[in-house]
């Protein structure tokens, strides 16, 4: 079922509470679980949000006449243009109720201007109850590059400059601008470096130091220390769990231990896994791994992005129908619940890859208004009926043992760096360079 949105109307009563949901900001970081300001124990029920509007020559999933891509009602946007700046209020502010009326509490936002404001966007996102994900790196200026530590924290690009003084810039003026609101949940220190170029297996220590160098500034200016979490590419179960190991071990010092390790896994296919027997079992789950690798990881662990649009849910253009059903929800909640913090559904709008919960105006041709999908009713259904056991208590656990400098290069030498760092040390911090005076 598509549903043609006109006005979205909520209840006086949803609207009041929602209204007073502030009282719950800031969330913190106890243990290895996530608190609101009540004390009460917070799951992150999230919705990605990274509205393009526009084609990229991608082909749409069915070659049907109706899935010729439309003229986007608002302004197309380049990939790592920022779609939470104010002058994208007549955007956001139709699709943050939405998101909301999901019974969600977080959108993940992935690409940041720090040179424009955020205002309206907080704000609205603050008065419907939703905090959010800030991320702190950028894809075109302030990148953290795919590049062998230290490369990656001080190699001098032509025509760009010190990547590593840029990275800590650009971050410092995201955290300055940020920190302010209440309702930053957490900033993403860093997302999949090694997704798009394999070289990024070598750059983990600079993650590291990005993470030292953050937790250090905000510490100096005397700001709400926003925990720093990095999302992490799904590379399959030793190599992730040894990043997690990595990232939540003290190296240097506390500073370089993130806050909360993210997981963006798609590995939940099928609506049940069955064992040899042929009965549905839990327990031939991908997520049965996941519990027991990081049920004792002494940092948050959040799902940072989930939800396979392919096999059993595949959904495709025109009609988008039935598909994903979001039925790894429960297990999250019933399953591991004691361990996990919350999941971040990818994503709300229809992009070309298809993962979308709502298509927006204009992305086919002739579609002139926004339109809800099954997927967004089946989220909903399940974000709506699940609810994080309050009785379960934070667990102060040890800090990660790091890992050895031996399986630190076999890491990245079964992943084939050209070539491999050496993840036992950090690079320190950039400095920006001396001014000389004349007289």
């Amino acid at each position: 079922m598509i549903v043609v949105l006109g006005l979205l109307c909520l209840a006086p009563s949803a609207a009041l509470n929602r209204s007073l949901s502030s009282a719950a900001y800031p969330v913190k970081v106890q243990d290895n679980l996530l608190y609101d300001a009540q004390g009460q124990r917070f799951f992150a029920k999230g919705v990605a949000y990274n509205p393009r509007n526009g084609n990229y020559g991608q082909v749409l999933g069915a070659h049907d006449p109706a899935c010729i891509p439309g003229t986007p009602k608002f302004p197309q946007l380049k990939y790592y243009a920022d779609p939470a700046a104010d002058e994208m209020e007549e955007q956001f502010k139709m699709y943050l109720p939405l998101i909301a009326d999901l019974g969600a509490n977080v959108v993940r936002l992935y690409n940041i201007d720090p040179e424009k404001s955020h205002e309206k966007f907080m704000r609205q996102a603050a008065s419907l109850g939703l905090s959010v994900m800030v991320p702190l790196t950028r894809g075109d200026w302030g990148f953290l590059p795919a590049l062998p530590s230290p490369k990656c924290y001080y190699e001098d690009l032509p025509d760009y400059g010190h990547v590593g003084l840029n990275l800590l810039t650009s971050s410092k003026l995201i955290v300055d601008q940020f920190s302010k609101y209440d309702n930053t949940l957490m900033f993403v220190v860093a997302n999949e470096i090694d997704h798009l170029d394999k070289e990024g297996f070598a750059a983990y220590p600079c993650v590291k130091a990005l993470t030292r160098d953050i937790h250090r500034y905000q510490r100096e200016k005397g700001y709400r220390k926003v925990p720093l979490i990095y999302s992490n590419k799904d590379q399959g179960s030793s190599d992730r769990l040894n990043i997690a190991k990595y990232l939540t071990c003290e190296l240097e010092s506390p500073d370089d231990v993130v806050d909360a390790f993210g997981l963006n896994a798609y590995s939940w296919c099928d609506p049940e896994y069955y064992s040899p027997q042929g009965v549905a079992d839990f327990k031939y789950s991908p997520y049965e791994n996941i519990i027991k690798e990081f049920e004792s990881l002494p940092k948050p662990f959040l799902f940072t992005e989930f939800g396979c649009n392919t096999g059993a849910f595949k959904t495709q253009c025109p009609d988008y129908k039935g598909g994903r059903s979001w039925v790894q929800v429960g297990a999250m909640f019933d399953k591991m619940g004691d361990f996990v913090s919350g999941a971040v559904a990818f994503e709300f709008s229809m992009e070309n890859n298809e993962y979308g919960l709502v298509i927006t105006p204009g992305f086919l041709q002739g579609q002139d208004s926004l339109k809800i999908t099954d997927n967004y009713y089946a989220l909903k259904k399940e974000f709506t009926s699940h609810e994080v056991n309050q009785a379960q208590k934070a667990r102060k656990l040890p800090l990660s043992q790091c890992i050895s400098k031996g399986k630190a290069d076999a890491l990245q030498s079964r992943n084939h760096v050209r070539e491999v760092s050496d993840w036992s040390k950090l690079p320190p911090t950039p400095k920006e360079p001396e001014t000389t005076m004349f007289p």
